[in-house]
């Protein structure tokens, strides 16, 4: 298996999950296995911790908790979503939770989402009603 530069990891000085990148390993003297303890650097503010590659392991099995789809909230633009929510999109037919809330740059509030199928994706929420388009059905016209 490829070892990867880069993985998504709470950084403990910015307290963000952010993407940390590999710069260095701590090797064991005289060992040619792989080494446990490495150095990974936030590519947010740029703080350097080591990192143990066991509790890595551990943690990322407890993570793969599967989503019950009854006690999600369906997803709807207009709704507002608290971080650790579980939603469910129809139209994707996947679950997910809510792991971070944005502001765009044209004021509106936007979720990020981790969902089981699709990955991380981000929604927009609490959107007045007054706001969304209106869908115009465009007809042929006969001459």
């Amino acid at each position: 298996m490829a070892k990867t530069k880069y993985m998504m990891y709470e950084c403990a000085y910015c307290r963000k999950t952010t993407k940390m990148e590999l710069v260095g390993e701590m090797q064991a003297e005289g060992s040619q296995e792989p080494a446990q303890k490495v150095w990974y650097r936030c590519t947010r503010c740029k703080h350097t911790a080591m990192v143990d590659r066991g509790s890595l392991v551990q943690s990322k099995k407890g993570d793969q908790a599967k989503i019950d789809r009854e006690s999600c909230t369906t997803y709807a633009r207009d709704q507002v979503f608290k971080v650790g929510q579980s939603i469910y999109h129809s139209e994707w037919d996947d679950v997910g939770k809510v792991t971070g809330k944005q502001k765009t740059s044209d004021g509106t509030q936007s979720i990020t989402v981790s969902f089981e199928k699709l990955g991380e994706r981000r929604l927009i929420e609490n959107l007045p009603q007054s706001a969304e388009p209106e869908i115009v059905e465009s007809v042929p016209v006969q001459v």
